[in-house]
């Protein structure tokens, strides 16, 4: 004999037609289940964090007096890191065993594992923006509604397409390059330049309970690398990566991803 379902249990209401009926809420849902306290957790919690441009404020390895044991220790802790970390980039989920570790609190001493986290090339740059500019392998361009984390993720294809496309790929590949770079010149008109090592400067001029204007200060725009910031690794992303997906295939699953929306 089958067992009798109750109805109620498995049913959606409407609020307004339950206030429509003059019944209370509670009198509405009695016996019917109540939904998981859990439900939605996760809505709460960034899948990633978020990528604010910085720049070294505190203690390098190098300026450290305890330097070597510092970097030692570092060098120890680095692979537990990855290893925890899934090899994943905390600002963009890139996944690679070749990869970077970053001090969060600025501190190149501080080896705590709460104090470093996984960061890809490209995400890590934009936390040593004084770096990238002295080093002359990135500006600041304009480009807004792009979070940065997507922009590095367009510039790593970029890289892999001009190592591994076709001529007309790789053609493709340098004018949306050359097309980015241009707007270098809306941050140089505004600002006066478009060269990290400026901005990084002013940030150093800054208190610390004035950082956190940087989140305005740098809207809509995103730092743009050049290639050879990260040309040693772009054979290992291609190895890991990029090989199983050959570039014939990218536009397959551009369509795919299309329709699914």
């Amino acid at each position: 004999m089958n067992t009798p379902i109750d109805s109620r249990k498995y049913a959606t209401l409407d609020e307004d037609a339950v206030r429509n009926a003059g019944i209370s809420w509670d009198e509405a849902t009695q016996g019917m289940t109540a939904p998981d306290p859990n439900l939605g957790a996760n809505f709460v919690t960034r899948r990633y964090k978020d990528i604010v441009f910085s720049v070294k404020r505190k203690i390098w390895r190098q300026d450290d007096e305890g330097m070597e044991s510092a970097n030692a220790e570092y060098k120890k802790k680095r692979p537990a890191v990855l290893v925890k970390g899934g090899n994943k980039c905390v600002f963009c989920g890139f996944r690679s065993k070749h990869t970077e570790v970053h001090h969060c609190n600025d501190n190149h001493a501080d080896n705590r594992d709460e104090n470093l986290e996984i960061a890809d090339p490209l995400c890590h740059g934009t936390q040593h923006i004084g770096q990238v500019g002295s080093q002359r392998q990135g500006i600041f361009i304009n480009l807004e509604g792009i979070p940065q984390a997507e922009v590095n993720h367009l510039q790593r294809t970029i890289a892999v397409v001009l190592e591994m496309g076709s001529e007309q790929e790789k053609s493709d590949a340098r004018a949306l390059l050359q097309h980015l770079a241009s707007r270098g010149e809306l941050i140089a008109s505004e600002w006066g330049s478009a060269n990290p090592s400026d901005f990084a400067n002013a940030l150093l001029r800054l208190h610390d309970e004035d950082l956190d204007k940087r989140v305005s200060a740098f809207a809509g725009m995103a730092l743009l690398y050049r290639p050879v910031r990260f040309m040693e690794y772009i054979g290992q992303w291609i190895e890991e990566s990029y090989k199983s997906l050959p570039l014939k295939m990218w536009g397959q699953i551009y369509e795919r991803a299309r329709a699914a929306r």
